[in-house]
């Protein structure tokens, strides 16, 4: 049988503010339509949109490193 956990766990600490936007690299045309599509979406009031364009900017970004 196990036995439980006397004590909490420490709290776990979140920020209150998201990270800002990726920056779309110059020069590359994915960046470029990424940033142009979340534009749009954001134009529109479509933030899961935006917040979709945002990760898929980030993922993007990290074959340019």
């Amino acid at each position: 049988m196990t036995h439980p956990t006397s004590f909490s766990a420490p709290p776990v600490e979140l920020s209150l503010w998201p990270p800002p936007p990726p920056v779309p690299v110059d020069g590359c045309p994915v960046c470029a339509d990424l940033a142009a599509l979340r534009d749009r979406a954001r134009g529109r009031g479509d933030l899961s949109a935006v917040c979709d364009c945002d990760v898929l900017l980030r993922r993007h970004q990290d074959g340019h490193r």
